[in-house]
């Protein structure tokens, strides 16, 4: 009877691990993308220009934006894409003339990444209202041999 609890205790555990890794995030390397405006990621505000989202090594839910003078870690879920995405793609939400990153898509696979939705967005969510939605063209980078 002892073996048979055990048994189910540890078939329980390992059900609830792979349903934690399948809520991370589906990002496989770094994608590059440059946009014209600002926009908030996570509770960060970053200028318009050139960035690089790569996932964390250790905890593939936290991805990491780089720019050239900007470091911002941020919480994605996974998210599964209507029909695989034919270019890679960074999605931003536009509130009146604010925009906030949401979703990053890689050419060919059929998950991507959805940022967590931050107190901000909550914020201007109920005020503004309806999001407009506004996609810019990314690129994977070649993974580093570090």
């Amino acid at each position: 009877m002892k073996l048979l609890v055990r048994s189910f205790g540890v078939a329980c555990a390992l059900l609830m691990f792979a349903g934690v890794h399948d809520a991370s995030a589906q990002i496989t390397g770094p994608v590059e993308f440059t946009t014209a405006f600002p926009f908030t990621v996570g509770n960060a505000t970053v200028p318009a220009g050139s960035y690089t989202i790569t996932p964390d090594v250790d905890n593939p839910s936290i991805l990491q934006l780089s720019g050239v003078r900007t470091s911002v870690l941020f919480e994605a879920n996974s998210a599964q894409a209507r029909e695989t995405p034919s270019k890679t793609e960074v999605v931003f939400k536009r509130y009146g003339d604010g925009y906030v990153l949401k979703d990053i898509w890689m050419e060919g696979e059929s998950t991507g990444a959805e940022s967590m939705t931050a107190e901000a967005e909550r914020h201007v969510m109920k005020h503004v209202g309806r999001a407009a939605e506004e996609r810019v063209a990314g690129r994977r980078k070649p993974h580093s041999s570090k």
